[in-house]
């Protein structure tokens, strides 16, 4: 159950926080409008690296949270990042044998199927998916697995949920252009900042949407791609995994809600919009840099709008067992 106490539930007014919202926005200088949502609920705290070590909310106690760097990056082969696409429900998980897996937003939703698929990491990245699907995000909670949030996410559940709920492990991080309660930076002090920085590869600094690039050392910040699934990767790479598969990595509204929604549920998306000119060309580049460090990355998604020079396709039924059925492996072509 969430905290009632009468704080919390004036900061979970909406509208006192968009009014808030507002008051920030024309009050601060342009660099600093991104935290507009965090202000002035939110007080971040840092280690001496500058890297972002926990959050203190204001009229709540939150769930305690765990520095990305203290946490054990275990993955050791085989990863599985399962996103919403409808292709997921294509899969038959009760025959397939996986790895370590992160799901992201409602990909929990899978275990009303199948309840014994486990979930060991989990990505959020949308604060109004947190704010309009509670029930999905409090099963994600009540899990044994590592959680990583972002601070905007991270406040809306301390406000949303009791504390003593939460099971589950709870990490923070931040995207390395806009960095929490600091200034947006601007690309050629990016540019400047990490030109002889091996942990934090630049792409692109001057992308008009965001800068392009990939972590490779997610507490020092991440790189966004337009969509949670360039978060989750980047941080599956530092975890360690040696080979992702990627299921329901659709990335078009096209194919039909996600596999967990009706038509009439669909929350929005902006895939089809922000696809082309800055999903597309993120992933590309991403594909290029993990091969070349020797991380194999496979689409499962045969519909996906990723052509197979990204990532190479397969079909699901390679993740069958081998002893069971040793001619299931069936890569699909672009």
């Amino acid at each position: 159950m969430p905290n009632f106490g009468l704080i919390p539930r004036l900061l979970r007014s909406r509208p006192l926080t968009k009014g808030l919202r507002y008051f920030y926005r024309y009050t601060r200088p342009q660099a600093y409008r991104h935290n507009e949502t965090l202000w002035p609920f939110v007080k971040v705290r840092r280690d001496a690296g500058g890297r972002l070590a926990g959050c203190e909310l204001r009229g709540v106690r939150g769930p305690a949270t765990t520095p990305l760097e203290q946490l054990a990056r275990a993955i050791d082969g085989d990863a599985h990042l399962i996103l919403s696409g409808p292709s997921v429900a294509q899969i038959d998980y009760a025959r397939c044998r996986l790895g370590a897996v992160m799901g992201v937003n409602g990909s929990i939703a899978l275990r009303r199927q199948r309840p014994s698929l486990c979930f060991d990491y989990y990505a959020m990245l949308d604060a109004g998916f947190v704010k309009r699907r509670r029930d999905l995000v409090a099963e994600v909670l009540a899990q044994d697995l590592t959680l990583f949030v972002t601070p905007e996410v991270y406040r809306w559940i301390a406000f949303l949920f009791d504390s003593q709920a939460v099971r589950c492990r709870i990490a923070l991080f931040e995207e390395v252009h806009q960095r929490a309660l600091r200034p947006r930076a601007r690309p050629e002090e990016l540019e400047a900042q990490l030109a002889t920085d091996p942990g934090l590869v630049l792409f692109d600094a001057r992308h008009p949407v965001h800068a392009h690039g990939f972590s490779l050392d997610p507490p020092r910040g991440l790189f966004g791609g337009g969509t949670v699934a360039y978060t989750s990767l980047q941080l599956l790479a530092w975890l360690g995994a040696k080979t992702v598969y990627l299921h329901g990595l659709d990335l078009t509204a096209a194919a039909g809600p996600r596999f967990y929604e009706s038509a009439a549920s669909q929350l929005p998306t902006a895939l089809d919009r922000q696809f082309s000119g800055h999903i597309e060309p993120a992933f590309r580049q991403a594909g290029r840099l993990l091969s070349a460090r020797g991380v194999k990355v496979y689409n499962l998604s045969p519909a996906s709008r990723l052509g197979g020079d990204v990532f190479e396709k397969r079909h699901w039924s390679c993740l069958l067992s081998r002893e069971a059925d040793p001619q299931t492996i069936v890569e699909v072509n672009p």
